[in-house]
Order: structure tokens, then C-alpha cells, then sequence
């Protein structure tokens, strides 16, 4: 009976998924005037024909590492359950979103780097979790092979927020359950993850993950390059940036999606853990009014280690998604990624002028250093909720 509720309900989302990518039409969006496509940290402007920016934009999509529903995954612990079908799709969005700024970091395109990054997503780890079990209590960190694998982060969701198989992710769930399993990655040598869940960004934290200095501001990261300084430190980190942010109540702010309209055409913009009406998708672009996503709602059989090394053409989209923008959760995650000193210095200063620009909209709090929120957690909260990013803002 489980078998067969189960294959019903992944024809049920692969139909569905069929159909979702004619309700807007990206040929009919491109048709209806010459806009500018921005995606990831690229642009396509509009001084090309149509079917050239349709093959631009194909081919850009079609390279984003692609996760998905998954059946014939081997039972998760304390569970019968062999698929993430109809709970998984924020675990799938927020491994797009590392997989993704991963990528780009290491400017990987080879095949047999793709393959090794991919793997450390794969949804059948074989026997590691049982070694990853005894290993992570451990002073010692071990490398695993496939250190997000949805075992593991089913396994550590049980442990850290007692969440049982099944059960649906919000987005600062799986977030701090991929920080805890990222030192469990090669990856993490030399790239660090940045989150803070009030949606600030304070560059003396950003500079203490990238170059382990814990009194960094902008005079100092300004000194280091205009001096051209070598910094001492052994490691020096790239770091992803994951910022979670509330644009509306109910319904998002059209003055907040300005805002984020722009932060898409950043250099260093690598997606949106978002979604719409209790399904999660990752935001990769827009067209105009409209958000380019690629949607995880769609069931594929499982892969181990052996299977992926034959064929990874599963993790490639070849459908394009479109939604309007005033049709998103509020609830979004904002990823970026940043590689150098200079690049956290452009970031910085560009953010700044962004503030300027958008003032009471512009919905990241700013910080150059952690002083102002010692002096504001001084202070009464306003509301029951304890909303620190109002407060900063």
C-alpha cells in the first residue's frame, strides 16, 4: 500500500511540475519586450535576438546543480520512509544554494569536479552514516565523501531540533544544519559559512571567518588593500553568505522587492532560498516582474556512489520556471558568495549605498562592527517577538 501511495503521489508532482512551466512562458516573457535577464551573478542584455538569450539563458540554468525529490532512498533512521517526497523540497533548495556558491568558489566546470561536488549531496552515502554516527562526537573531524547527504542531515536534525523524518524544514532549520555538517566537508579548508539570522551583516564578523582577525573594520580591510598587505594567517577563507530576511507580512513589501530586484544583479548574488504558497524553490534570477526558480518538486530514483559515477545528468534542469515576484513567500535567504578582501569591501560599500538609496526599505541591517548590537541588546524590545532586525534598523 505504501509502494503504491507513494508512486501515485510522485506522478501526481512530476505532472504537476510539467505543467507549472507554461503558466507564465519564458518564450512569452522574452516576446513581450526586449528585457534584461539577470541570473546568478551574470547578465543578458538585450542587444542579442531573442532565441540567442533563450539559448543564454538554457545553458546557464542547465549548469546549476540541480536537486530534487528522491524515492528508493534507503531508510532513514527510526523511520519506514524511503523518499523526501512532499517534505523534503527546503532540504533540496538550501543544498542548491551551497552547491551552487561551492561551485563558483572553486570555479569548478571539469566533470570530475562537478561529480565530486555533487557527491557530497548524494542521497544514498552507503555505509557512511553509521562511521559518521561514531565519528561526530570526535575531537577529530573526519572528511566524508557526502557530508550533506540527506541521511545525514536527517540524522542530525533528530539530534539538534528532535525533528522526525518527514516532517517539513523551515528555512533557519536546514541552514544551521548544513553549517554544523559543513566541517565535515574537504570544502570547508578553505571557505567558511556566514549566517546571521537577523539579516545583518557585520563586516567585523565577515572578517573574522576569512581571515581570523576579530577587530576588522572597514579602515582596516581599506588599510590592508591600499597597502597591498599579505595577510599572516595561514588559512584565508572565502565564506557563503546567508542572510534570512522577512519582506511583508502576509504578502511581500513592493518597496522590499525593489530592493531585492537589485541585490539580484550584485556580482556576488548566487540565489534565494524562497518560495510560494508552502513550497520551497530556489530563486536564481529574474526577468523583469519575474523570478527565475528551479523547483526541487520532482521525483527521481536515488543514486549511490557507483550510479552517480556512470551519469549525472539528473542533477541538470532542463525546464526554466518563472513566477511574479509579488507572488513569493516573504520569508526568503538570501545567498552570496565572497572570495577575497576586495570583493567583502566592494560588497560592503555597495550594500551601503544601497541603504542610502532605499533608506527604511532597504531591510538589511548594516554593521561595521559588533559594538552597536551590545548597546542595543541594552535596551527593552519594542515587541513580544524581539524583532532585533527592526530594532537595527
Amino acid at each position: 500500500m505504501q509502494n503504491l501511495c507513494g508512486s501515485f503521489l510522485d506522478k501526481w508532482y512530476n505532472t504537476k511540475f510539467s505543467l507549472n512551466q507554461y503558466i507564465y512562458g519564458v518564450d512569452k516573457q522574452l516576446r513581450i519586450k526586449d528585457k534584461i535577464i539577470h541570473i546568478l551573478n551574470q547578465t543578458i542584455k538585450n542587444d542579442i535576438g531573442i532565441e540567442q538569450r533563450m539559448d543564454k539563458l538554457k545553458e546557464t540554468c542547465q549548469k546549476i546543480i540541480w536537486f530534487s525529490y528522491r524515492k528508493r532512498i534507503p531508510k532513514f533512521q527510526i523511520s519506514s520512509l524511503t523518499s523526501d517526497t512532499g517534505w523534503g523540497c527546503m532540504i533540496r533548495v538550501a543544498q542548491m544554494a551551497l552547491a551552487q556558491i561551492i561551485k563558483h568558489f572553486h570555479s569548478f566546470t571539469k566533470e570530475e569536479q562537478l561529480i565530486v561536488l555533487i557527491r557530497h549531496f548524494i542521497d544514498d552515502d552507503e555505509d557512511e552514516l553509521s562511521d559518521f554516527i561514531k565519528q561526530k562526537n570526535k575531537n577529530q573531524i573526519k572528511y566524508y565523501h557526502a557530508p550533506f547527504s540527506i541521511q545525514k542531515i536527517v540524522y542530525y536534525a533528530k539530534i539538534e531540533l528532535n525533528k522526525e523524518p518527514g516532517e517539513w524544514y523551515k528555512p533557519n532549520e536546514i541552514l544551521l544544519i548544513l553549517e554544523q555538517l559543513f566541517k565535515y566537508s574537504q570544502y570547508s579548508i578553505n571557505m567558511d559559512i556566514y549566517i546571521n539570522y537577523d539579516c545583518a551583516f557585520i563586516l567585523q564578523d565577515a572578517i573574522k571567518q576569512m581571515y581570523n582577525y576579530d577587530k576588522g573594520n572597514e579602515e582596516w580591510l581599506n588599510n590592508q588593500i591600499s597597502n597591498n598587505i599579505k595577510f599572516q594567517q595561514q588559512v584565508n577563507k572565502g565564506i557563503a553568505v546567508f542572510l534570512p530576511a522577512r519582506i511583508g507580512l502576509q504578502n511581500v513589501n513592493k518597496d522590499n522587492l525593489l530592493v531585492l530586484n537589485n541585490l539580484m544583479t550584485l556580482p556576488y548574488f548566487h540565489g534565494i532560498i524562497g518560495g510560494a504558497q508552502n513550497k520551497a524553490f530556489y530563486i536564481v534570477g529574474r526577468i523583469q516582474d519575474y523570478y527565475i526558480y528551479l523547483d526541487p518538486h520532482f521525483v527521481q530514483t536515488a543514486q549511490n556512489f557507483d550510479d552517480l559515477s556512470k551519469s549525472h545528468v539528473s542533477y541538470s534542469c532542463q525546464d526554466i520556471q518563472l513566477i511574479n515576484n509579488e507572488l513569493i513567500d516573504p520569508s526568503i535567504v538570501i545567498c552570496l558568495c565572497i572570495s577575497n578582501e576586495i570583493e567583502l569591501l566592494n560588497l560592503w560599500q555597495i550594500l551601503n549605498k544601497m541603504k542610502e538609496e532605499y533608506q527604511e526599505h532597504f531591510f538589511i541591517s548594516l554593521l561595521e562592527t559588533n559594538d552597536k548590537i551590545e548597546k542595543i541588546e541594552t535596551f527593552d524590545y519594542l515587541n513580544e517577538n524581539h524583532e532585533l532586525v527592526s530594532i537595527l534598523q
